[in-house]
């Protein structure tokens, strides 16, 4: 049955986060926009595990994570891929080793995550007991395999060469039906389009433009970056293309707005609850 929610009370939550600071990449919706928008179907009914993790205490973006959320049966987990100066590409959120995101040497604090060698990435731990350690990208994709679930890759400092890496990486893991590729840039579309036309592309659209060029290439998901309209929400699902919102980290992820969402026909909902929010 479709959840009912109380516009006045979303309202309420809506203005007393917009007032503040949110966390990571959360959306900051326009509330009388996203009040106005029609009430309509989602064309899939899906959850995203933000960083593929439940957030039941295992560190984001480890094996760990993920292997919990594939066998609670969450189909989507979106992982946070960068490459490394040794070439490798690896799982890891934040731009540089922190107290907060890591458990390292003093002398790799404050560096760039993506500057390390290989031999000091494998001295950061991502849990205080230290047996969990910075994953790369093919032992996730092991991890999962006959698993049913897939890897949402959001590519941090995105870049041409990180997407070929990437695309390179697929091609010879043979993996490309495992995943779906999240990207930005609009050309970076066409490049994943060109360069792998088997891909499943997740395309970032912050405006009715780049939400254009997206459904002009057939990408198989799209997030509405921070905003909503009735109208791009029509004219994906025209496009029988499915939406995602991302939630997590904010006010907004809690089940009165996972059920407000729904109603207005978001498909995919990217949430630090992934559980609570199927």
């Amino acid at each position: 049955m479709r959840a009912r929610v109380s516009l006045s009370r979303i309202k309420g939550i809506l203005l007393a986060s917009i007032a503040g600071v949110f966390a990571g990449c959360a959306p900051t919706f326009d509330v009388a926009k996203l009040e106005a928008v029609p009430e309509s179907r989602p064309l899939i009914r899906q959850v995203v595990a933000h960083r593929g993790s439940l957030h039941n205490g295992l560190p984001d973006n480890s094996l760990p994570a993920l292997t919990a959320s594939a066998r609670a049966g969450i189909r989507f987990l979106e992982v946070d891929v960068r490459l490394g100066k040794d070439g490798r590409l690896f799982l890891f959120h934040d731009g540089s080793i922190k107290k907060t995101n890591s458990v390292a040497p003093k002398n790799l604090l404050g560096r760039p995550v993506q500057d390390l060698s290989t031999e000091e990435r494998a001295q950061v731990r991502l849990d205080p007991g230290g047996a969990v350690s910075i994953p790369l990208l093919s032992d996730a994709l092991r991890a999962l395999r006959g698993t049913g679930s897939f890897l949402q890759l959001d590519l941090k400092a995105e870049s041409d060469e990180l997407v070929d890496a990437v695309i390179a990486l697929l091609n010879r893991a043979g993996a490309f039906e495992r995943v779906v590729i999240q990207v930005r840039g609009q050309n970076r579309v066409a490049r994943v389009r060109s360069s792998a036309p088997t891909a499943r592309v997740l395309a970032r659209c912050k405006d009715e433009r780049s939400l254009d060029n997206a459904i002009a290439h057939g990408v198989e998901f799209v997030e509405l970056e921070r905003w909503i309209t009735g109208a791009a929400l029509s004219k994906a699902h025209a496009a029988k293309i499915p939406i995602l919102i991302n939630v997590a980290g904010s006010q907004y992820d809690e089940p009165k707005m996972w059920g407000l969402l729904r109603s207005r026909g978001v498909d995919l909902i990217m949430t630090n609850h992934a559980i609570a929010a199927k």
